[in-house]
């Protein structure tokens, strides 16, 4: 559950920074309060739907990167309108962050893994020692 709240926060902070810099691009002076609490919600809702569609196990894991990026645009075009996210972002450009979001936090959980597996392997290593 930590890291699921971990990940929620830090793609939440990822995407604060990605809408900022695409503001700075087009000269926007501001970013509104609650544009913060939106994108909150939707990475919640982002990491649920990941969450279920990487318990669902497909062989080609391919498939399933495409699921989720497929779900993702599905998302942003669900909240871009309810939140009018539209008047100020184009459709295209919204999906742009969102994969270059995903893609980032992917690389994020990589190195992450790499350092599980680093330490797992430690332990392992350690094991052995005191079994000789």
């Amino acid at each position: 559950m930590k890291k699921i709240i971990v990940n929620i926060l830090a793609t939440t902070g990822i995407s604060l920074l990605m809408l900022s810099v695409v503001a700075l691009f087009f000269h926007a002076s501001s970013i509104y309060l609650e544009t913060v609490f939106q994108a909150f919600y939707i990475n919640i809702i982002t990491h649920l739907g990941i969450m279920i569609i990487q318990k669902l196990e497909f062989r080609l894991i391919f498939t399933e990167i495409m699921l989720e990026i497929i779900f993702i645009v599905c998302e942003l075009l669900v909240f871009g309108r309810l939140f009018q996210w539209f008047t100020s972002l184009s459709f295209l450009l919204l999906v742009f962050m969102g994969v270059v979001i995903y893609i980032i936090s992917h690389f994020f959980n990589l190195l992450e893994m790499k350092q599980e597996a680093k330490e797992i392997n430690l332990l392992i290593k350690n094991q052995n020692k005191k079994q000789d």
